[in-house]
């Protein structure tokens, strides 16, 4: 276990909804299931870091109500350290509703509630006795506490690790602080420009986010795979192939499972491989943080899948 990461995100409390048939509009239709499981990329990475194997600070906020306390309650049995997540008067914790079709594939509705209140000051303590190398952080809070932590991370010399998601959350200004970022499909043609669909438009949209100011570029292309940009170089990493479940938090346990492999290591292609297959063995599994691997589960499903 090296240095401690720390992480700032959402917390929220996610309602799954599985269905074969998406409604129209106005239209009911009957679905195989509703259940509720803890979420919040945030606290999906938070959890990620701890299970794979590092000692986790986790900046954060929840509502004064039973969904907030039974969501720090959550992170406290998976070892996160919550003591800079605050509890916002007279707000809700953040909901999502989750709509799971027979692919596992996701869409979402939600509400960040408290989750879009995270004040500077709660930054500001998280940060002031820290060893941390590297910060890990993504875009489901809101703008002046992502600026405001960016910019903390940076004057510490900290290395930042951006996960631009969702996209709704994404501001060109983040860019100029990352070490790292790691876009989707979606993501990566939002910041570009460009129509992302396959290895070679993933490079050259990678080509114009490094023009922005991120160092390195990894462009996540789900079943197919990421584009590892950096040195004015690609190089491209084959996804694992499994049967995919529940894609939720497949993005969050990728930049998780990076983070702290780079945390020991400056090996990124080792580091983006390890990822993927940890991002593997999430999705095949059909619950979110309960199907998070350890990093002894990813080490055995790299070894039995190797390429």
């Amino acid at each position: 276990m090296g240095k401690e990461i720390i992480t700032m995100g959402s917390i929220n409390q996610d309602i799954f909804v599985n269905t074969n048939v998406y409604p129209k509009h106005g239209e009911t239709v009957w679905v195989q299931s509703v259940n509720n499981q803890p979420g919040g990329k945030g606290a999906n990475q938070a959890i990620a870091l701890s299970k794979i194997g590092n000692q986790v600070k986790f900046i954060g906020a929840v509502g004064q109500d039973s969904q907030g306390k039974n969501m720090v309650e959550n992170l406290k049995n998976y070892d996160v350290n919550t003591k800079y997540i605050s509890v916002k008067d007279d707000l809700n914790t953040g909901t999502f509703i989750v709509i799971l079709d027979e692919n596992g594939e996701n869409t979402m509705l939600g509400t960040l509630g408290a989750n879009n209140h995270l004040s500077e000051d709660d930054i500001q303590r998280a940060f002031e006795n820290t060893d941390a190398d590297y910060f890990l952080l993504q875009l489901e809070t809101n703008k002046k506490a992502i600026q405001k932590a960016l910019e903390i991370a940076n004057q510490k010399n900290i290395k930042i690790v951006l996960d631009p998601a969702p996209a709704d959350g994404y501001h060109e200004e983040f860019l100029e602080f990352a070490h790292i970022v790691t876009p989707n499909q979606q993501e990566a043609e939002l910041i570009s420009g460009v129509k992302v669909k396959d290895k070679e438009s993933a490079e050259v949209a990678a080509k114009v986010i490094k023009s922005k100011g991120a160092n390195i570029v990894i462009v996540k292309l789900g079943e197919q795979g990421s584009l590892l940009y950096m040195n004015n170089e690609s190089i491209f990493v084959p996804s694992y192939k499994v049967k995919a479940v529940n894609t939720v938090g497949a993005g969050d346990v990728f930049a998780a499972a990076m983070t702290v492999f780079l945390n020991d290591s400056e090996d990124i292609y080792s580091a983006v491989k390890f990822a993927s297959a940890a991002s593997a063995i999430k999705v095949s599994k059909a619950e979110t943080q309960e199907a998070i691997p350890t990093y002894s589960e990813i080490v055995d499903f790299m070894n039995k899948n190797e390429k």
